[in-house]
């Protein structure tokens, strides 16, 4: 699992127990430092680790999204898991084609606590189309 590359790697909450509590109970991220008003959180992916930083701030933090990428097996045992709690799986089909070229993203979105979003994004390679000549796809 890893961090989108342009999204923040520093998150402030309005409350932190319980968004951490839920991503370690759900996504089991390790924690590499903890302190009473954050949390750096690791991510791997591929032999490559980032990192995210959950900083507790005042109680009107805005909330907004953790988004995610995952492998297709890490994406699987996620998905299984979280649609029986609630989250949703959107995927590209024939009906609603995906917005990149050639690929076949999966995107699965869940509330957090703290009015936080998850969304969760895997490419799902089976569903590829081939690309073409000039890497278009037919």
């Amino acid at each position: 699992m890893q961090r989108l590359s342009l999204e923040p790697a520093v998150l402030r909450v309005a409350r932190l127990p319980p968004l951490l509590e839920w991503l370690q109970t759900h996504l089991a991220l390790p924690i590499l430092l903890r302190t009473p008003y954050s949390a750096c959180l690791e991510l791997h992916r591929e032999g490559h680790n980032s990192h995210v930083l959950l900083l507790e701030e005042h109680p009107e933090a805005p909330a907004s999204t953790l988004r995610l990428e995952a492998d297709n097996v890490e994406f699987e045992r996620l998905a299984t898991r979280l649609t029986s709690q609630g989250a949703r799986c959107l995927e590209a089909s024939r009906e609603h084609p995906s917005a990149s070229r050639g690929c076949a993203w999966r995107v699965l979105t869940m509330p957090l606590p703290g009015d936080w979003q998850l969304m969760l994004l895997a490419l799902d390679p089976r569903r590829c189309q081939p690309l073409g000549p000039h890497g278009l796809a037919p």
